[in-house]
């Protein structure tokens, strides 16, 4: 049972599901304009993920949300590396679960590919902010230029994992939506902006979290 077609045409989910059904070993070749992924099917497991950049659990959190690229499953072919063990219909109720999170996600981030940049004076007085280490490290990458899926990309975090952190950080008023990497991109030509630098300025609230009292 070859498969192949369009990620418009056929959802993530329905792929993995007529894997299934057709109890077929083998492995998932998937190409999107910018990445790579292969998962590798194993008596009804998803026992290997990998994309580009990441492998295992976080590369299913990635392919997961590809809804653009082309796919073919080769079954029958075989691979030592291991690095999942998943069986498939749970990826797949993680898929639907996914789905009403991004719901969610989007009424603030409509889309991977916006640029967000940190607030001057945020919303949430500098006391109260209180970020675990994975938040630290997304907020690290922003530079008022970088869009969500490239900040993913620098910090080694899934883009759905990346988008649900910016979540949290845009309700708290932490940091803002600029514009879509298109809008900002004309934006420049039309006018030069000074330099932002990386994360805001050295005098205002990120810096202050680091002042000895």
């Amino acid at each position: 049972m070859s498969l192949a077609g369009d990620l418009q045409d056929f959802e993530i989910t329905d792929v993995f599901q007529l894997i299934q059904l057709g109890q077929k070993d083998g492995i998932l070749r998937l190409q999107t304009a910018d990445d790579v992924g292969i998962v590798y099917f194993k008596n009804g497991m998803v026992a290997h993920a990998q994309t580009n950049t990441i492998q295992g659990e976080p590369a299913i959190d990635t392919i997961l949300g590809w809804k653009k690229g082309k796919f073919t499953f080769n079954p029958g072919e075989e691979t030592d590396q291991r690095t999942v063990d998943l069986p498939i219909q749970q990826v797949i109720l993680e898929a639907a679960r996914r789905i009403d999170e991004l719901k969610r996600i989007q009424k603030l981030i409509p889309s991977f590919d916006v640029i967000v940049e940190i607030m001057e004076v945020p919303q949430t007085g500098v006391e109260k902010i209180q970020l675990n280490p994975r938040e630290w490290k997304v907020l690290s990458f922003v530079d008022g230029t970088s869009t969500i899926k490239q900040i993913a990309q620098k910090s080694n975090i899934p883009e759905f994992e990346t988008a649900k952190v910016f979540y949290g950080m845009i309700s708290s008023g932490l940091v803002k939506v600029v514009s879509r990497v298109a809008e900002k991109t004309e934006a420049k030509k039309e006018a030069p902006k000074p330099d932002r630098g990386v994360g805001p300025k050295e005098d205002g609230w990120f810096s202050k979290l680091f002042k000895k009292p």
